[in-house]
């Protein structure tokens, strides 16, 4: 078995793609527009984000229910968290903490996607 991709139903395409494509600058895969549903396939090393937007709203109630609760997360590790928290902060996401240490030797800060996905960077402490 072979975790491959996080799916994220969102509830507004452009803002989501702009995201994780022009903010988060992650290499896209694949999109697709079709009349029953718009999608993205974003690239992170070996495993795939894809957002996925129904026309329909079909789903987005379940989507609005996991988002509210955080059961959801994404985490990426990176090299140099300071300029990547200065960038980002530039850009007007919405920040959930400025970068701290935590006790497993790691720095992290958090911001939230549009549809409220904690989107975490982690850096190794040392």
């Amino acid at each position: 078995m072979k975790f491959s991709r996080v799916v994220i139903k969102v509830a507004d395409y452009r803002k989501s793609f702009e995201f994780y494509h022009d903010i988060l600058k992650l290499k896209l895969s694949s999109s697709w527009q079709r009349k029953d549903s718009w999608g993205a396939l974003f690239s992170s090393g070996s495993v795939v984000i894809e957002i996925i937007w129904f026309p329909s709203g079909e789903a987005l109630e379940d989507c609005a229910f996991q988002m509210k609760r955080k059961k959801i997360s994404i985490d990426f590790e990176v090299n140099d968290i300071e300029i990547l928290f200065r960038r980002l902060s530039d850009s007007g996401v919405d920040i959930i903490d400025k970068p701290h240490d935590v006790p497993w030797g790691f720095r992290v800060f958090s911001i939230l996607d549009p549809d409220g996905v904690v989107v975490s960077f982690l850096q190794a402490a040392g």
